[in-house]
């Protein structure tokens, strides 16, 4: 959706830029109005397309509740860091948030993540203000054993965030806004070697409870 809406702006931004060139110049009238007609044509076709989509999901029927809504996942993880060896033990709570959608699956149900520590993140080395390196424990719809397909723990590889327009990653985790726009926190991947040979870490273990079985009505 957002895709769109940028290049319909772009587009239209385009064209007034050719008409604005077109009202100087009378020998290119019959431009003007082609290009007048193509922008409402334009307008038009991309209206309808986004209305069409607005009109689908809205008409979508909500997915059935979870029977199961909350869910704790204690984990530990170990890793040597300068070759002296870390434990990080906390617990991955759960929790279902209604419901959300996107142009994409239409609605959907939406899952809240946090940490029992308090912490934002898995983390293991802040390398600056800009940058810190985690582990990124998995999404929470997978732990609750919804929409399971696909997903495979990056161990030994870790993940890493960096700021972006002044937006921190406390930011990113506490608003659902930017969470849907920025995605999860796993997008970017360092792999075990880069890890080892950038940062000299290097994942030794990691541990967490299995997703439970849940129940849709479906």
């Amino acid at each position: 959706m957002r895709f769109f809406t940028t290049f319909t702006i772009i587009m239209i931004a385009v064209l007034f830029i050719f008409l604005d060139i077109a009202k100087r110049n009378t020998a290119f009238l019959l431009y003007r109005v082609l290009l007048r007609a193509g922008l409402i044509t334009f307008i038009s076709i991309v209206g309808f397309f986004l209305f069409t989509v607005i009109v689908f999901i809205w008409r979508t029927p909500a997915p059935p509740l979870p029977e199961i809504t909350y869910g704790e996942f204690p984990f530990r993880i170990e890793y040597e860091l300068n070759e002296e060896l870390h434990v990080i033990e906390d617990t991955l709570i759960v929790e279902f948030d209604g419901f959300g959608m996107n142009e994409g699956i239409g609605r959907y149900r939406r899952w809240t993540s946090r940490l029992a520590s308090g912490e934002d993140l898995v983390l293991l080395l802040e390398v600056s203000d800009n940058k810190q390196i985690f582990y990124f424990p998995g999404p929470a719809n997978y732990y609750m054993g919804d929409r399971l397909n696909g997903y495979n723990h990056t161990f030994p590889s870790a993940s890493f965030i960096e700021r972006e327009r002044g937006i921190t990653r406390r930011d990113i985790l506490h608003d659902k806004e930017l969470l849907e726009q920025f995605g999860p926190l796993d997008q970017n991947t360092i792999n075990e070697e880069e890890l080892l040979n950038q940062y000299n870490i290097r994942l030794v273990n990691w541990e967490i409870s299995e997703p439970i079985v849940n129940n849709f009505g479906d």
